[in-house]
């Protein structure tokens, strides 16, 4: 049986346009069950949707042990639901808001994302 939890990407910027760290609060951190893991838990996927203007976040995987990910994620209002398989041990997922250059002002369009199991 699928199951799923969704949330929204907070309001801010966490990253600048050069990868450095401007404040850890508009961030947000997801717990996860070790996905990949029959019979317990299935296949485990994560998504971002967002409308009214293009987003870039920064997602980091963490397998218990050390960030084994992290990369940029664009996500754009006119396309499709962006989605990639979890990889096997996630533990926990970091996301947040990258400024894409320094004139990007758009730190709060809606960005929802989808932790989903099946």
């Amino acid at each position: 049986m699928a199951q799923f939890q969704l949330g929204e990407v907070p309001h801010g910027f966490m990253i600048n346009e050069s990868g450095g760290l401007i404040h850890y609060k508009y961030g947000i951190v997801l717990a996860s069950p070790n996905p990949n893991q029959s019979p317990v838990w299935g296949d485990g996927y994560l998504s971002f949707a967002c409308d009214w203007a293009d987003v870039r976040l920064r997602v980091a995987y963490h397998d218990g042990g050390t960030w084994i990910s992290v990369k940029n994620w664009d996500i754009t209002a006119a396309g499709p639901r962006v989605a990639e398989k979890l990889p096997a041990h996630v533990q926990k997922i970091s996301i947040g808001r990258v400024k894409k250059s320094g004139s990007d002002f758009v730190d709060n369009a809606p960005v929802d994302w989808l932790l989903e199991y099946l």
